[in-house]
């Protein structure tokens, strides 16, 4: 139990229901629309601690999708919106029919009974059961039905009022803009915004590419997506963006989530913002390995913990309604201690100690510890040798880009460009070791595997710093070889 608290009780959130003196009277000076991006519903949260459900009672269903939309329909009816917009991938899968409709037909009740109409576009993922759903709910308006635009006027106090224009997959792949066919043009007196499920300036992409430009041509006051689940900031210039998913639903999906609500004024005055209502929130956190070096292998586990709740402070208020958030911490830094601290991390994830916490009424848990250590290396001295080792010291010190000539590198910048270059193309093959810096093949399967990432893009500076990280890893190697053979003579 975490100091009395009832999660149960907690989700009812009846101090989200009870609007406050100033929202009431905002109220009638301004027109609110709550955007909602990507749900899912039908799926469950990954990757969470056993303890969580035995200890915490806090089970997948009261951290997933289902969970957040009941705190989106809330949060809707406390800030007296006058619609909720969704923008697509309601449901995840055809097969989540069952799943999703419990928690969507009582939500969209909810509202409707108090005034507010839903409005949702099709996502590739929900293309067949979102349409299946809006026949069988009508409190449920369904935009751009057959890959079509269409339009619905949103109704505020004194007179003020908002379009939305919306266009929805026909069907899970889509590989044409979807402004191929011309949206409706801006209302002459109506701010429009449109409401769109769409992969944006991706030219190649199966799931309704669309140009930035594209959208900005249309005049709209301004564009909310879905498709996307990493939440971009959110903007009042017209200009698009990711509303992302209402909860990360696994550890790579980070940071703060919740639907976007935005209010007009009758001066036309555009505010958004977003509320962060995610029930489970991911961290990733680098630790210093000067928080770790003079840890004592009992201490190490205590000390990362420490890390996480520090962090859990430094995010104060942001975490007020949520009730877990897991870290991915990675022990950063340059220490004689690499090895040490290496080996005291492996037998960590083998004694599989509890790795949870509680801050308040939010549970803090570790998911998982990996590690970016390197041992002081003099790579310039290195660097002085045409041997392995000196290759590869050249090769990091060209990657790590200090300024200062590299023995037997004519043009650091265009080597530069060719080792970033072999990375990008060995991701995801598995062939990323050391060979992608010119020394050979890796030693160890576990530095394969840090150098890989799922999907194909990642930012050079991506490429560069794990180029380094693993490049250091193997010249450490070559170095321990190296001093174990002279050793033996």
């Amino acid at each position: 139990m975490m100091g009395g608290h009832d999660p149960q009780s907690f989700l009812s959130g009846a101090k989200l229901l009870t609007a406050t003196p100033h929202a009431r009277a905002q109220a009638h000076t301004t027109l609110k629309i709550l955007f909602v991006g990507d749900m899912h519903l039908g799926v469950l949260p990954r990757h969470l601690p056993a303890e969580l459900v035995r200890d915490r009672r806090l089970e997948p269903h009261l951290l997933g999708p289902a969970a957040a939309w009941r705190r989106v329909v809330r949060a809707a009816l406390e800030h007296q919106v006058h619609a909720v917009a969704l923008a697509g991938d309601l449901v995840d899968s055809r097969n989540d029919l069952f799943e999703a409709y419990g928690p969507l037909e009582e939500g969209c009740r909810n509202l409707t009974n108090a005034g507010i109409p839903v409005i949702a576009v099709a996502g590739n993922h929900d293309t067949t059961v979102l349409p299946r759903l809006a026949n069988l709910l009508e409190d449920l308006h369904l935009l751009g039905p057959d890959g079509t635009w269409t339009t619905f006027d949103v109704q505020g106090p004194a007179g003020l009022a908002a379009r939305l224009v919306g266009w929805s997959f026909p069907r899970p792949h889509v590989e044409t803009s979807p402004l191929a066919e011309a949206p409706p043009s801006a209302h002459p007196t109506l701010p429009t915004f449109g409401l769109l499920h769409a992969d944006l300036d991706q030219a190649t992409s199966r799931y309704a590419p669309v140009r930035t430009a594209e959208l900005l041509s249309t005049g709209y006051r301004g564009w909310f997506l879905g498709h996307i689940h990493r939440p971009d900031t959110p903007r009042t210039d017209g200009h698009p963006f990711y509303l992302g998913s209402v909860v990360g639903r696994h550890p790579g999906e980070t940071g703060a989530r919740g639907p976007v609500l935005v209010e007009l004024d009758v001066a036309g005055g555009l505010l958004a913002r977003r509320l962060n209502l995610a029930p489970l929130r991911w961290e990733n956190l680098d630790v210093p390995v000067g928080e770790m070096e003079q840890a004592t292998e009992e201490e190490l586990l205590p000390r990362l913990l420490a890390a996480v709740q520090n962090h859990s402070q430094e995010l104060g208020a942001a975490l007020d309604r949520t009730l877990a958030v897991g870290f991915r911490l990675r022990l950063t830094g340059v220490t004689p201690l690499a090895p040490q601290l290496r080996q005291a991390l492996e037998r960590l994830r083998a004694e599989a100690p509890s790795l949870v916490v509680d801050r308040g009424d939010t549970v803090l848990f570790i998911d998982r510890v990996t590690e970016d250590l390197a041992q002081p290396l003099d790579l310039a001295d290195l660097a002085r040798f045409p041997d392995p080792a000196g290759l590869l010291a050249r090769r990091i010190l060209v990657l790590e880009g200090g300024g200062d000539p590299v023995p037997g590198i004519e043009d650091a910048d265009a080597e530069r460009e060719r080792l970033l270059r072999l990375g990008q193309e060995a991701i995801g093959t598995g062939a990323i070791g050391t060979g992608a810096i010119g020394t050979g093949a890796i030693g160890t399967s576990a530095q394969q595997s840090a150098f890989q990432k799922q999907g194909s893009a990642l930012a050079p500076e991506e490429i560069r710093q794990r180029l380094v990280t693993t490049g250091r890893r193997a010249l450490e190697e070559i170095l321990a070889t190296k001093e174990a053979g002279h050793a033996a003579d």
